[in-house]
């Protein structure tokens, strides 16, 4: 049976960082590919210290057109999610959508249904307290793209900021009875300048420069990337797409870093992986890959303060491992931009 994913993300336009839109034309390629089935993207609400921003539809509509591939789209909560039970009875239905958004996917799936989350928890903590069951019996993994991973809780620093976002509704998810693959975004957050491209073991994050990928693309999905890097807002979304241009090379777009945290994850998901050279190859080539995933023990306290032990190989939750940091950044730049190559 096919692999199914429903993907949650921040994306926002005007965008918060257009990583998202990156991350969406990954799972997209897949999608393109045969390689998983879309279950449906569910986008955050936007943060209210974000004003002005609302969920990038156009971003999402524009891709679904490239690749053939209508796709259920809804929106997530606008309040926080507490465990007080009264608090999540008392929900409004469109705060509830997204929740059953996720209930619903489930609940369609016959084979494996993956769920990637690349954003708040918000939604997920909601389904996850209304139906547990559901999630023993049908999810086949969640991929956490979120929180710190230094093994020393005082090394950890600043709280990432997908954890801000809710942190109870973080901490509820290591609770939720399915595999769960915690992707911390970064092993520490100490300073103010740890966006510089330096890779390190427990943590997901590495940087490319646009200008190593956009031009290798084909030019409707360079048209996608330049109408979501620069913030654009017209209503004729879909024209640039039709007759692509050679607008790529505006200053911001070809010559600014993408920081990026998610790509493993999705290799990982339909059991591929990647080695020092970029190449895809059979996620069970273990020895050879840039990446890798081990079983632990994780306790999250109610702030999403995180702390793990390693596991035996009987347990459900497994955290990201950078094996080759000289390599990790290259080769998953170099692996990604062959998996948008399926979107012509």
């Amino acid at each position: 049976m096919p692999i199914r994913l429903l993907h949650q993300t921040d994306l926002f336009r005007p965008y918060l960082d257009p990583d998202d839109h990156w991350d969406l034309a990954c799972v997209y390629a897949l999608a393109a590919s045969g390689q998983l089935e879309l279950g449906g993207i569910l986008v955050d609400f936007p943060p209210d210290r974000y004003p002005g921003r609302s969920p990038d539809v156009t971003g999402i509509a524009q891709l679904s057109y490239l690749t053939g591939l209508p796709t259920h789209v809804a929106v997530g909560s606008s309040r926080p999610y507490t465990h007080d039970r009264a608090s999540l009875a008392a929900l409004p239905r469109r705060d509830r959508a997204g929740a059953e958004f996720l209930l619903k996917y489930l609940r369609d799936s016959d084979g494996p249904a993956y769920i990637s989350i690349v954003g708040s928890c918000r939604d997920l903590a909601v389904a996850a307290a209304l139906d547990p069951d559901l999630f023993h019996n049908k999810c086949a993994g969640i991929y956490l793209n979120a929180g710190t991973g230094h093994p020393d809780v005082a090394k950890q620093g600043r709280t990432e900021y997908n954890v801000v976002l809710n942190a109870a509704a973080y901490a509820a998810t290591f609770d939720i009875p399915c595999p769960i693959y915690w992707m911390p975004c970064f092993e520490d957050a100490m300073s103010d300048n740890f966006l510089d491209g330096q890779v390190k073991r427990f943590g997901t994050y590495y940087r490319f420069k646009q200008s190593d990928v956009l031009p290798k693309l084909s030019p409707v999905l360079q048209s996608y990337f330049t109408y979501s890097l620069e913030a654009r807002t017209d209503a004729r979304y879909l024209q640039p797409l039709l007759a692509p241009q050679s607008d790529v090379l505006s200053s911001y777009t070809i010559r600014d870093y993408r920081h990026m945290w998610s790509t493993a994850g999705f290799f990982h998901m339909v059991s591929q992986a990647v080695d020092k050279v970029g190449k895809i190859i059979a996620g069970s080539n273990e020895g050879d890959t840039v990446f890798g995933f081990r079983p632990v023990n994780i306790k999250c306290d109610a702030n999403g303060v995180t702390t793990w032990t390693d596991a035996d190989a009987a347990s459900n939750r497994f955290l990201f491992e950078v094996k080759d940091r000289d390599s990790y950044a290259s080769a998953l730049t170099a692996a990604m931009t062959t998996l948008l190559g399926n979107i012509q």
